[in-house]
């Protein structure tokens, strides 16, 4: 999926900063600041004299020999000052210690409140990003298309798919081995880079389905141009997570006000050029719907299919909501009700007594959060979820299986109503 950057051509008149404002600071690491380090630097661009015999730098002295005697090196060349100037990395994150802090680094809801914050100015809001829906400008698939869409940004759906087969046992593959010959480290870079191009070309699957119909949307699944997409698209905007605040931008007065305050305070080439229409599906809410939807369904089948090792691993049927509160490493509840009313369904949470940690877990209806159709496939194509009502998707250390819990609990919030006196309510 093609970006929008080549589509503004219009001349940059933003205020830029000076030359020493744009330099950014370059960290290195500690076993490249020692004396020793510094000085093979230093000596390895000297060269070598009229007897072919190499220059050498003399810290103490501050000099540095040549054919005709030691002559004074350049303050610029002394390795004293070089690490003087040169700011050391800092060290990584140790792993973390004691029981809570283990926890809080695998809590989800403790990783969506520590997103940096942003603003929706739709609904006036400043939340941590999670708690909303990034949009991105892009281009449309068909060349002949010339207006740039708003199509719904890869936030959601990043590291929602497991990174490894979950088919294949961990102690296979685990992550302590010692890679003994160059081609098995080979290998196993291979396999890196298949993962994150693999993350890619589904993000620009996403960019996609916002600017396709449904009908054209699986004659090109097929076809889609295979390229890497940046981390984030040049013109991105943030809207309050809520089905009912991104139908309105769908309207045809109210939204066409939503649309122009989305990227009022644009500075740049992109806000410059108006030549180019920018267009907003009017049905974007149930488009993004149905994409977190499908994305949750495939990793819940993902986690439900085990060939080998433990069969419950990720996911545990419960036969009573008695037996779900002593599940280990309980997360949330899926449950899956013979009858679901929407008139009911909602925030929901399953108290577990005498528990230090975990003390609540979520309630998901599936029905009402996934939709008929995609539970019947879930179904269908994972076993563990067959005649089961009610089953708990557990805990695992591992970004995929936090991005899971995160999406569930984001189409919890994208479709509830608000209740509360006072909900933000779009801007007018």
């Amino acid at each position: 999926m093609k970006r929008c950057t080549a589509a503004h051509a219009s001349p940059f008149q933003a205020i830029r900063l000076g030359i020493e404002g744009q330099k950014r600071w370059v960290t290195y690491d500690k076993s490249a600041l020692t004396k020793e380090a510094l000085l093979e630097q230093v000596e390895s661009g000297l060269g070598y004299d009229v007897d072919g015999n190499p220059l050498k730098v003399d810290p103490e002295t501050k000099t540095v020999s040549t054919a005709t005697g030691s002559l004074p090196i350049s303050p610029v060349m002394d390795p004293a000052w070089m690490k003087a100037r040169r700011r050391q990395k800092k060290n990584g994150p140790t792993k973390p210690s004691g029981q809570f802090r283990k926890k809080l680094s695998n809590n989800p809801y403790a990783e969506a409140l520590i997103t940096p914050i942003r603003r929706c100015r739709n609904s006036a809001t400043f939340l941590p990003r999670y708690f909303y829906q990034d949009f991105e400008l892009v281009k449309h698939p068909d060349p002949e298309v010339s207006s740039l869409w708003w199509a719904p940004g890869p936030l959601a759906f990043d590291n929602v798919m497991p990174w490894h087969d979950p088919n294949i046992s961990r102690s296979k593959t685990s992550e302590h081995t010692e890679i003994e010959s160059g081609a098995s480290e080979s290998e196993s870079t291979t396999k890196a880079h298949a993962a994150v191009y693999d993350q890619a070309t589904a993000e620009n699957a996403v960019a996609t389905a916002a600017t396709t119909s449904p009908v054209e949307l699986d004659a090109t699944q097929e076809a889609l141009p295979e390229e890497w997409r940046p981390r984030r698209a040049p013109m991105t905007v943030y809207i309050l997570g809520r089905k009912n605040v991104i139908d309105l931008l769908g309207m045809k007065k109210v939204g066409r006000r939503l649309q122009a305050r989305m990227s009022s305070p644009r500075h740049g080439t992109l806000s410059m050029n108006k030549a180019y229409e920018r267009i907003w599906r009017p049905d974007m809410g149930d488009v993004l719907l149905n994409m977190m939807r499908r994305k949750a369904v495939d990793a819940l089948i993902q986690r439900g299919k085990r060939s080998d090792g433990p069969m419950y691993k990720f996911i545990q049927p419960c036969a009573s909501w008695d037996y779900a509160k002593t599940v280990d490493k309980g997360g949330c509840v899926l449950w899956i009700p013979k009858e679901s009313n929407a008139a009911t369904a909602g925030y929901a949470t399953l108290d577990v007594e005498g528990a230090n940690y975990g003390g609540k877990m979520a309630v998901h209806d599936l029905i009402w959060l996934l939709g008929e159709e995609e539970v019947q496939r879930l179904k269908d194509e994972a076993e563990v979820f067959r005649d089961q009502e009610i089953l708990v998707l557990k805990h695992w250390k591992s970004k995929s299986a936090r991005s899971l819990h995160l999406l569930l609990w984001r189409l919890q919030g994208y479709l509830a109503e608000p209740k509360l006196q006072g909900a933000p309510e779009p801007v007018e």
